[in-house]
């Protein structure tokens, strides 16, 4: 938890946010401050629940405590008419892109505001190509996504994120399978539009290299907390068991290669406390 931050400089403040799923504790009081038009990156074994905070915060998901507050409104509490309201603020960039395979690039971004509004037709054509020149790709408008290299549907879908001017955009692993040459791009797109449009980021990935050039902060979850957390280019360098074994890509440590299990003797059909 950041201390220091107050209530206006904190777009999203997570309090005693605890969850569990099927028996397992996947949030235990978890607190979290995410600051307004910084870009702020969650990482963390797999399994810890990093992908279910991003439903959290989007109210997909409802915790069986604590608050989680998106500019001042708790979303748990929030009524639907609320919830979509928010959600229309908020701009989501899921892991697979998640374009839509018979609607050409104009279409795909075009469709949450065919969706969610009655502009007339010039100007969503305007509104569009605005977003697709902001991620270089007004030329391929009428591609196909089947046309697409990875890259080119990643920053796709990234237009589509941003077409309501969001004050928040939430990626859910952006990097997976990008090329050195797309993940530059993706990389220089998050930075741009975060510092142009003044929108807040928040990123769910694994890749420490990518995320020290574009992320202001990093938060590492754990065991249903914060385990550590800190600035990007030095958080691996600070000590901590967990920083150093998920950094560190150790097999063993905080997050034990083991998982709990009874007796291993009496699992084969030895009595227990046989040595097996």
């Amino acid at each position: 938890m950041n201390a220091a931050a107050s209530p206006d400089d904190t777009l999203i403040r997570i309090r005693g946010l605890t969850t569990v799923l099927n028996g397992k504790k996947v949030f235990d009081a978890l607190d979290m401050d995410i600051p307004r038009g910084k870009v702020t990156a969650i990482m963390g074994p797999s399994g810890t629940g990093k992908t279910t905070l991003l439903k959290h915060i989007t109210g997909q998901m409802r915790g069986d405590a604590g608050q989680i507050l998106v500019d001042g409104r708790n979303v748990p509490e929030l009524n639907r008419e609320a919830l979509y309201a928010l959600r229309e603020k908020i701009g989501y960039l899921f892991q697979n892109s998640a374009l839509l395979t018979d609607f050409d690039v104009f279409e795909n971004v075009a469709f949450p505001l065919r969706q969610h509004t009655k502009l007339p037709e010039v100007l969503i054509r305007n509104l569009v190509l605005t977003k697709l020149q902001a991620v270089g790709l007004r030329g391929a408008a009428q591609l196909m996504p089947s046309e697409l290299s990875g890259g080119m549907a990643r920053r796709v879908a990234l237009a589509r994120a941003i077409v309501f001017d969001p004050m928040l955009i939430l990626y859910d692993e952006p990097f997976v399978g990008l090329d050195p040459i797309a993940l530059n791009q993706v990389l220089k797109l998050i930075r741009t539009l975060n510092e142009t449009l003044g929108i807040t980021s928040v990123l769910v990935a694994h890749e420490l290299e990518a995320i020290k050039q574009v992320a202001d902060h990093i938060y590492l979850i754990a065991n249903g907390k914060v385990v550590a957390q800190g600035d990007p280019r030095t958080i691996a360098d600070d000590g901590s068991p967990w920083t150093r074994q998920f950094f560190g890509g150790e097999a063993d440590g905080p997050v034990p290669f083991q998982y709990p299990a009874g007796d291993y003797a009496e699992a084969l059909g030895f009595p227990r406390g046989t040595t097996a």
